[in-house]
This record gives C-alpha cells, structure tokens and sequence, in this order.
C-alpha cells in the first residue's frame, strides 16, 4: 500500500500545481498559499497505515494565551481530520491522519483543504489575541513610515 499511497500522494500534489521536496523517507513538504495566512508550510509523512500531515501554524503566543488556547479549541470542535495542537516548543501546528485505506485523491484534496480553510479562518484572531503588542507597534511604525495599516491589525476576521 505505501508504494501505491507514494504515488497517489505526488499525482495529487503534482496535480494541485504545489511544489514538493523531500525531505526523509516518505517525508515531503509543499507550501499552500491562503489569502490572510499567506504561507502555510506542510509536512506529509507516509507512515505503514496512514498518512499524516503537520503545519505549523504560528509561533508561542506573546501573551494572551488563554484565548488563543480557547480560540483553537473551539476550533478542533469541527469535524475532520485535522485539530490544533501544540508541539514540544510550544508552538501552534495543525496536525491530522487519515488511514492508508482512506487515501484517494478525493480525502487527500479534502485534507489539504482543511489544513488551508483552519489556517485561513483563524490567522487573524490568534494574531490579534496572542501577538497584539507586536502588531500595535508594526501599526505605529508602518504610520511612521508612510505605509498603509496591516489590515490584520484592525480586520475582525
């Protein structure tokens, strides 16, 4: 199966336009492109029995961590296969899985989708929860400077 989930996985990533580098053993990465998130790294990993995906999604909050925590887990009440999570540093990442036996090209595309919808629709509200005193001085500096306000800064998104 993980010969033919190797294949089924670079056709549908070839197939998205998304450019893909190895980087292990059944390890590969591509960036998918969201309008607030504008980068959104991905890392596929194709294990015997599934394959998963991990994003990192933002960096340790500043401050305001509780809600930001609350803001992700209302979030991963969503259905589907990918949640919010921390990693061992602390920082925010979309994590899921789905069973070899489950991958098509149908749920891989779906996969990805969810991975970009999570991280599009929640970008600007854990900014401006967990990294407000950092966008208020990018404000005060792009004003400074004669350039237009970051619309994350006052975007209710």
């Amino acid at each position: 199966m993980t010969a033919s989930g190797r294949r089924l996985l670079l056709e549908v990533l070839d197939a998205a336009g998304l450019e893909v580098t190895e980087v292990g053993d059944d390890r590969w990465m591509t960036m998918l492109e969201g309008e607030w998130k504008r980068t959104i790294p991905l890392l596929l990993t194709l294990g015997d029995r599934r394959l998963t995906v991990t994003s990192l999604f933002a960096g340790v909050p500043d401050e305001g961590h509780e809600e930001v925590y609350r803001i992700l887990l209302q979030r991963n009440q969503r259905p589907g296969p990918v949640h919010f999570a921390l990693d061992d540093e602390g920082d925010l990442i979309l994590t899921g899985a789905l069973p070899l036996t489950a991958v098509d090209a149908e749920t891989l595309d779906e996969l990805l989708g969810q991975v970009l919808t999570l991280s599009d629709e929640t970008f600007n509200q854990v900014l401006r929860a967990g990294f407000a005193t950092y966008l208020e001085a990018e404000q005060r500096w792009r004003e400074k400077v004669g350039l237009p306000p970051n619309p994350v800064g006052g975007s209710q998104r």
